[in-house]
């Protein structure tokens, strides 16, 4: 799935908050049209060219050796009458003065202004108020006053975190303004220009500000932004990055108090809800919540046969050992303590090993057969966390598979209109379905009836199920009703013919990875395999190459498979 920059910049914004480049006062003059009062620091903004054209005026003499003109020396001359300044000019007012000053409608609502190399974040106000601005001086006959305090940042910053400070600012600015004319009729001790040089060293220093204005203050703390975290699905492995043990009181709400016990980077949702006895809904929903405030990592649920694969990043990790900067840590370090699971007698795995055995994974080569074609149970490796540790820290992905059955429905096209039958024909395949037993028997790629006079009605994704026709049974074996099935100790295990919901071959449209089907339904990995080759048709068992303690291989038994074949109806896509 593509995720845009915007989202990606808001899951990034949590760990860290955009640098306030620049603070700028601007007005709406009667005479000149909007202009900037002030700003911070001094000469960001060039405003020679931010007012409306004025009247011509006589050529200034050329400038002398002992002074350089300004588009020469890269100086512009600020609006608070102190003289030069040296900052570097960001951009020209007249550029976005219609949006610092916009339109009456769009006052009182937030505007963000991208130029070529900022970001401008406002909130314009309008006071109307004829009384109090409508004064003999015809330059106030405009009945309103509009101002905007204006935020500056980089052109890249998520700007998200920044939104209420700019938005309480503008609101607190009105309220005085309407009050005590704080704004266009200051008392001698107060200048706005203090007021905003305050507000960017505190904001870029301390993150929050405390500005006392006339009887009142000026109150701004700057929070990072936590985007929505993400639906949790019921396979997702929750991790904990905190010590939830030891942040659990008496005050927490007891669904979250009992899921927390059961999180310990093994056991999925699913699981973790069966064994807190918790609504599986109310345990997603706490998990969401450890996710919102990063007390918690997902990954996938480790099994044996999954399949990962080495990303460009694994060569990041080499170099970044070598830093050697106060308080960074040594990548390698912590992977070779991490998956360490062997006693004080045996050395942990050098990182060259780990980053040898990093390497040799590949999409569609199994966890077990990696281990055995590279000796890893020699080593005191933990597989589990060696591979957890690749993925969590971004150069390790896993490789899903997704089963495809190629005689979905959803693969196949609609029949031409010819071909459809009427909606209240009445077939006498119905009336066969009622009035003769039927046994529901599997084939290679698709499904039939079989009725007592030995014809057929083959069920393709095409045909259309009568009106009147009964609900077709449940995937049951071929046996005679009142007959039990010979077992025996492999049938038990895993039965040639396979019994499945009816449900799961609709999970065969390639859009559901194994690990999903899985936890669904309940079922190891060998048996959806059992599964997918009935479907598809490749009834061949596949031949062990090795066998780890218990079998099984699906839920964390380990096993080494041959490559199988699913049959002609069914293929594994790995993405």
């Amino acid at each position: 799935m593509t995720v845009s920059m915007r989202e990606q910049l808001k899951n990034q914004s949590g760990s860290y908050l955009p640098r306030l480049v620049a603070v700028l006062y601007a007005v709406f003059d009667p005479r000149e049209g909007p202009k900037i009062v002030c700003q911070v620091p001094e000469g960001s903004v060039a405003t020679a060219l931010s007012t409306f054209p004025a009247p011509k005026a006589p050529a200034p003499p050329p400038p002398t050796a002992a002074e350089p003109p300004l588009a020469a020396s890269g100086l512009v001359r600020s609006t608070s009458e102190q003289g030069l300044s040296s900052t570097q000019v960001l951009f020209d007012f007249s550029s976005i003065l219609d949006f610092v000053i916009p339109k009456p409608e769009l006052c009182g609502h937030l505007i963000t202004k991208a130029t070529r190399t900022s970001k401008i974040l406002g909130f314009p106000i309008q006071i109307v108020d004829e009384a109090k601005y409508n004064k003999d001086k015809a330059v106030y006959n405009r009945n309103s006053f509009m101002f905007n305090l204006c935020f500056v940042f980089e052109r890249d910053a998520e700007l998200s975190g920044f939104e209420p400070i700019v938005r309480k600012t503008g609101r607190t600015l009105r309220e005085m303004e309407e009050t005590v004319s704080l704004l266009s009729d200051p008392p001698p001790t107060f200048q706005i220009a203090n007021l905003i040089e305050q507000l960017y060293m505190d904001i870029n220093s301390f993150s929050e500000t405390s500005i006392p204005l006339h009887g009142t203050g000026l109150e701004l703390m700057l929070f990072p932004f936590r985007a929505n975290p993400r639906t949790i699905e019921i396979w997702d492995v929750p991790i904990a990055v905190t010590g939830l043990e030891e942040m659990k009181n008496g005050s927490w709400d007891v669904t979250l108090f009992k899921v927390c016990t059961f999180i310990d980077g093994i056991n999925h949702v699913k699981r973790i809800a069966e064994l807190a006895e918790v609504d599986l809904t109310l345990a997603r929903l706490c998990i969401q919540h450890l996710l919102f405030y990063s007390a918690i990592i997902l990954v996938d649920v480790f099994m044996y046969t999954n399949s990962y694969a080495a990303l460009p990043g694994i060569a990041d990790i080499v170099q970044h050992g070598d830093e050697e900067d106060e308080g960074v840590t040594d990548l390698r370090a912590e992977c070779e303590a991490y998956v360490y699971n062997g006693t004080g007698d045996v050395p942990p795995t050098p990182f060259a090993t780990l980053l040898k055995l990093y390497s040799g994974l590949a999409p569609g080569l199994s966890i077990s057969n990696w281990m055995d074609l590279h000796a890893v149970d020699s080593l005191p490796v933990d597989v589990r966390r060696m591979l957890q540790f690749g993925v969590i820290k971004g150069f390790l992905r896993r490789v899903y598979a997704f089963p495809l059955w190629l005689d979905h429905p959803s693969l196949s096209p609609p029949p031409p209109p010819s071909e459809r039958r009427p909606p209240n024909s009445r077939t006498q395949s119905s009336s066969v379905g009622r009035n003769s037993s039927s046994v529901f028997s599997l084939g290679g790629g698709g499904s039939s009836f079989s009725t007592a006079n030995g014809s057929t009605d083959g069920l393709t994704p095409q045909a259309q199920t009568p009106v009147d026709a009964p609900a077709p049974p449940q995937e049951r074996t071929a046996v005679p009703a009142g007959q039990a099935l010979p077992m025996t100790p492999q049938a038990s295990a895993t039965p040639a013919v396979p019994t499945f919901p009816s449900s799961l071959r609709r999970m065969l449209d390639g859009k559901h990875h194994t690990d999903e089907i899985c936890i669904r339904y309940g079922m190891s990995f060998r048996y959806l395999e059992t599964v997918l080759r009935h479907i598809g048709g490749g009834m061949a068992e596949p031949q062990e190459v090795g066998a780890g303690a218990g079998g099984g291989g699906g839920d964390g038994q380990r096993r080494s498979m041959a490559p199988t074949s699913y049959g002609s109806q069914v293929v594994m896509l790995y993405v």
